[in-house]
């Protein structure tokens, strides 16, 4: 199918290097990125691409979903919005890239004549479309999106569907939703709609789907769907508690359900954004979700591990995740980021690019370009060459085809279809390890089977079938005699006449099988066995025994993941006693108020009653009071200071936003903070920024909620000098003090180092019931 072609030509960001080129850009690259060189080179030619992805084509594509369609392309979807300043809206958007590196537009998901307005509300209410999720479902594609109406009335906050027969459309409406509007209890006898957006499609292996959605009002919840994927069956599983994660993404990998998250509270804060990404696994696709360290995700204080946050060079939003295999097996994070050096597509439109960042699993656990963050400079790239790629858009010239092979043609486009018994061999041989993936369909009917073979030579060779008769995915070699290495049941739903995809991956001796509807982390049935030397070496070949099939989009590559080591820690270092206090004879030298003291000292530490008084610019509209800060210098080069505060919070439920903690503080329109806080009963850290108004309003803010956390939490923020002279702040967290989990980083202007020091602020003085947090000390560690 021929784009659509847009307005600006696509820009070119994919190039070829040698091992050799790769390795010098890699050490030329910035600091963030420069680690462990000799695991970035590779034997052969590898892609290498800077961020973001869709420069020319497209300034903003905000919470991305992806998938490869049978044309040999992978099309990437995002929120409804301008593309460049000055443009109309968008109704969701719509790129494609044969390399994931070099995308051009191919159009809007709905038009002003297509788009849905079902909601009740009059015809020119303001309608939003958000966060598509894509998935091929019972043998179509379905794009899962949130439809949002503010007003006027009841809020319409619910996700929707609309069906194609082609990834780039046209798009199709259902004209009803998945999950309407639900409620959820602010506060006892408080009720709002439920932010119902962000939806997100699971297959599990029996063949079950699950819908996973929600968002800051009301959290993250999943839903059984019916097989159709567009109705909600049953009643839905709370998985997180409000006020700290969106943007639901799972993958089924090793038998475990990863659920990957966004932190709410700077998604849309230009500069000031945050939006890390996090992820907790479960044995069951409803949970329970668990952390690395085997905390809950679920509860008021809920944990979570980190994959992706900011790193402090110029990306931050770093969330709203899906994640693309290349064609030789590397995993990619998916996701949108701001370039807070320009943080907005025109007034306070925030331009969320589309990013780039290597999937690594470490110990099991998924981390984004080993700990480094989303990368600035020079990268290796996906592999996306392939000894064999044949979307069958042409000709049979790249195989041996035997009587009963065609080519045939679909809306999808084409595909090559056997008639009955026979094998399609491949030209193309396979001398390594490889990954070998391709689309199958069985003719509609009784048995049969079809499949894909590696080293089909000869009466040697692997077969991966899709097996009617037997009900399963079943893997034999062909030596001389049958020997069946292995088979997994497929679910009593699966639709032999549909499309689904056939992954193998050849590694050493490990020979993995899979197949799932379209390749995106939801196998229905795998399988691993040990394969003799050299077995899967040989051509490729598309096989039906019993039955007509179809075949469509086959590749072959090198089999390429990088066993990646995590990126070092920050070092701590030595108590400097110096510049340490535990404030028992008052607050010492070095300190100073930034107004007039705010809390009093002695055996117990430092204690602050919480005032109104707050620095998030936001929240004082009239221009209320600026708490007083407790400040000290600090010294140059590196250092981490540490403290241990406590807010009695316990069970209750406080009026405002009561917070205290770290702060590193430029102005009082420029400062970063790690604060222990709650919204309602939901209690987290903010890792917070905000920086100066980038036109005559106010100043912008925007903080990550971490966690875990109860109400004595140990903070540390980690201080470096980048290059460019700007100063970072690395945040970690403990319940103890002495397990810690870092996070990512806050940047302050270049120039003179801002004070650093102790605050509190922010509780409504609507509340009866006073609060405050004590302090046992200030650390500093170099």
């Amino acid at each position: 199918m021929t784009a659509q072609q847009g307005p600006r030509s696509t820009t070119t960001r994919r190039q070829l290097f040698s091992v050799a080129a790769v390795t010098a850009m890699a050490a030329a690259a910035s600091e963030d990125s420069a680690h462990a060189d000799e695991e970035r080179a590779v034997s052969d030619d590898v892609p290498v691409y800077t961020n973001p992805l869709l420069a020319g084509v497209t300034e903003n594509f905000a919470d991305p979903t992806i998938i490869r369609g049978r044309d040999g392309c992978w099309y990437a979807y995002a929120t409804n919005g301008p593309r460049f300043p000055g443009d109309e809206r968008q109704l969701m958007m719509i790129t494609r890239s044969s390399d994931l590196l070099d995308w051009e537009w191919v159009g809007p998901v709905f038009t002003s004549e297509t788009m849905p307005t079902y909601d009740g509300k009059p015809a020119d209410a303001n309608r939003q479309f958000w966060a598509p999720e894509i998935a091929y479902v019972a043998g179509r594609y379905v794009l899962y999106y949130s439809y949002v109406v503010e007003s006027p009335g009841e809020p319409w906050r619910v996700v929707a569907a609309a069906t194609a027969d082609h990834p780039a459309g046209p798009w199709t409406d259902t004209g009803e939703v998945v999950v309407g509007n639900e409620t959820w209890e602010v506060r006892p006898g408080v009720t709002e709609i439920r932010n119902n957006i962000d939806p997100d499609l699971l297959t599990a292996p029996d063949g079950t789907r699950y819908l996973y959605y929600g968002s800051v009002q009301g959290g993250v919840r999943v839903v059984r769907l019916s097989h159709d994927g567009l109705r909600a069956e049953g009643d839905p599983v709370q998985l997180t508690d409000a006020h700290r994660y969106e943007a639901a993404y799972v993958l089924h990998r090793d038998g475990r359900y990863h659920l990957m998250l966004s932190v709410i509270g700077g998604c849309c804060a230009g500069a000031a954004s945050a939006y890390p990404i996090m992820v907790g696994r479960a044995e069951d696709p409803m949970g329970p979700f668990v952390d690395r360290d085997g905390v809950p995700l679920a509860g008021p204080t809920g944990g979570g591990t980190p994959v992706l946050a900011p790193n402090g060079n110029r990306w931050v939003s770093t969330g709203h995740n899906a994640v693309a295999t290349d064609l030789s097996g590397q995993d990619w994070i998916v996701s949108h980021a701001i370039d807070r050096a320009a943080p907005y597509v025109e007034g306070r439109e925030n331009a969320r690019h589309l990013v780039l960042t290597r999937l690594d699993w470490i110990d099991g656990w998924p981390v984004g370009n080993a700990g480094a963050g989303v990368p600035d400079g020079p990268e290796p790239g996906p592999r996306t060459a392939a000894a064999l790629a044949d979307a069958f858009e042409g000709d049979l010239a790249a195989w041996d085809v035997p009587e009963g092979w065609r080519i045939r043609s679909e809306a999808a486009g084409g595909y090559v279809h056997s008639t009955g018994d026979g094998s399609l061999v491949s030209h193309a041989v396979l001398t390594r390890d490889s990954r070998v993936r391709g689309a199958v369909r069985l003719e509609a009917g009784d048995g049969g089977r079809a499949g894909i073979v590696v080293g089909a030579s000869g009466r040697k060779g692997v077969s991966t079938w899709i097996d009617r008769n037997r009900g399963q995915l079943v893997v034999e070699s062909d030596m001389g005699r049958h020997r069946v290495h292995g088979s997994a049941p497929l679910p009593d739903s699966f639709d032999y006449d549909t499309w689904h995809e056939i992954q193998v991956e050849v590694n050493g001796g490990r020979f993995h099988a899979e197949v799932s509807e379209s390749g995106q982390y939801d196998p229905v049935a795998e399988l691993d066995t040990a394969l003799p030397p050299g077995a899967a070496a040989g051509p490729v070949a598309l096989s039906a025994e019993g039955t007509g099939a179809d075949f469509d989009d086959v590749t072959a590559a090198p089999y390429r993941v990088l066993d990646a080591r995590p990126v070092p820690l920050p070092e701590v270092g030595d108590l400097d006693p110096d510049l340490s206090t535990d404030f028992a004879d008052g607050i010492g030298p070095g300190w100073s108020w930034t107004g007039d003291p705010a809390a009093t000292t002695g055996e117990g530490g430092l204690r602050f009653v919480i005032p109104s008084a707050t620095l998030i610019e936001r929240r004082r509209p009239d221009g209320g009071d600026i708490p007083s800060l407790l400040l000290r210098d600090m010294p140059a080069g590196a250092w981490t200071a540490e403290t241990t505060v406590t807010i009695p919070f316990g069970d209750t439920i406080p009026y405002g936003w009561p917070q205290a903690g770290l702060i590193a503080h430029g102005t009082d329109e420029d400062w970063a903070a790690l604060a222990y806080t709650t919204r309602e009963s939901r209690r987290f850290t903010a890792f917070a920024r905000q920086v100066p108004p980038p036109d005559a309003g106010e100043a912008v803010y925007g903080h990550a909620a971490l966690g875990p956390s109860r109400d004595t939490m140990h903070l540390r923020l980690h201080h470096t000098v980048a290059g460019n002279g700007e100063h970072r702040y690395r945040a970690a967290l403990s319940l103890d003090g002495e397990v810690w989990q870092w996070h990512g980083t806050r940047t302050l202007p270049a120039g003179p180092q801002p004070r650093v020091g102790l605050f509190a602020m922010d509780h409504a003085e609507s509340d009866d019931h006073p609060l405050s947090a004590a302090f046992d000390g200030f650390r500093v560690y170099r």
